[in-house]
């Protein structure tokens, strides 16, 4: 790590501890800048962008939890690593300061070689993050515009040469334009559905508080559920897979409609990695508190990296292996699981098969439930 490109704000209202820590800093080849109280180092937070941000918990003017809640509540720094420095060691203190967005926490006194671990260790940190968030940044700019640009273009080419020309157009070749033209638009409608249901299953986790009512959901799910998905699934994709489905009946602790939403995503990417004509296999295995559900195709599979990389606007090997989609099935499966605490696996054997594998928990009292199979559901 090249310590001299990263810069560091220290917030302290103690005169020789500030200058301690900066020359501390500086004679590791840190950027520095400071301020004495919480008001002056918000101002230096959003004119400087430092990586790092050391600040007391106690200070005059502004305290350091109340900086740290403006700094997280502006989108210009809100992602900028903080560390708490205080004088209460408490548990309830330190968790009390984690919960206003600390990511680290280190009690007076300290030894210098303490704060520099700290120091260090948030910065690498911090640095995986930028790397991770510039790759998925380059491949917003690469699938995004493909994404929306491929439809739109259709959408535009053909309507417009049906408007110029519709005199010389015979009504077949209109047809087959206008064939061209809904697809075009089903796909697009798709895609804006796929980013507006990741965007709400990152706020369901950023915010569980208020989503909480969701988590007391309970689904009952059993074949006729699954061949109501599937039916729909194979309406409207058109696609020529067949599915063999082998399920236990069983309620689980999910709201139907996110249910239905994890369900769609996987049996979405067991299509487009499985070879044409290829089974579908969806099968459940059980045990006393979990209920596993298998998704499983044949086709090239995933690699490790590629299971372990998966991430929204991502795409495995694109130039190769034409796939449409921008990479976020898994991960808003991977948002809504995550909200309802329940597992995801991903099991794959190159060329040859991928499995996905969701273990959910089991309900513990039925007499609140939504059964998927029902006329409500059908009419969806």
């Amino acid at each position: 790590m090249n310590s001299i490109s990263y810069k560091i704000l220290v917030v302290e209202d103690s005169d020789d501890l500030r200058e301690n820590i900066v020359s501390l800093l500086e004679l590791n080849d840190y950027q520095v800048i400071f301020a004495e109280n919480g008001y002056d180092g918000l101002q230096l937070a959003i004119q400087q962008m430092p990586d790092l941000i050391i600040a007391d918990r106690m200070m005059p003017v502004m305290e350091g939890t109340q900086m740290l809640q403006e700094i997280r509540n502006n989108s210009v720094t809100s992602n900028i690593p903080l560390i708490f420095l205080t004088a209460k060691s408490s548990t309830s203190d330190i968790r009390d300061g984690m919960n206003y967005g600390a990511d680290d926490y280190l009690t007076k006194p300290f030894e210098a070689p303490e704060l520099l671990k700290a120091v260090k260790t948030r910065l690498e940190k911090k640095s995986k993050t930028d790397e991770k968030f510039e790759k998925v940044y380059k491949n917003i700019s690469q699938s995004i515009p493909h994404e929306l640009r491929t439809p739109l273009v259709s959408l535009q080419g053909f309507s417009n040469i049906i408007i110029d020309e519709i005199e010389t157009i015979d009504r077949e070749t209109i047809k087959d334009m206008m064939i061209m033209i809904k697809n075009a638009s089903i796909r697009l409608h798709r895609t804006i559905e796929k980013f507006i249901l990741f965007t709400e299953a990152e706020l369901m986790l950023k915010d569980k508080k208020n989503y909480s009512s969701l988590s007391s959901g309970l689904t009952h799910i059993d074949k006729t559920t699954f061949e109501i998905l599937i039916a729909d699934k194979i309406k409207s994709t058109e696609t020529n897979h067949t599915f063999n489905i082998n399920v236990k009946d069983c309620h689980v602790k999910i709201w139907n409609e996110h249910f239905k939403v994890i369900f769609n995503e996987i049996v979405d990417n067991a299509i487009k990695f499985s070879y044409p004509n290829k089974p579908i296999e969806i099968y459940s295995k059980d045990d006393k508190s979990s209920y596993i559900l298998v998704i499983k195709n044949y086709g090239r599979g995933m690699s490790e990296d590629e299971i372990k990389n998966s991430a929204p606007f991502i795409q495995h090997n694109r130039s190769y292996y034409e796939q449409q989609g921008n990479g976020l099935g898994l991960a808003i499966t991977q948002r809504i699981a995550d909200f309802y605490d329940v597992k995801l696996e991903i099991h794959s054997e190159k060329d040859s098969c991928l499995e996905v594998a969701l273990l959910f928990r089991k309900a513990e009292q039925l007499n609140t439930y939504t059964k998927l199979s029902e006329q409500n559901f059908l009419s969806n």
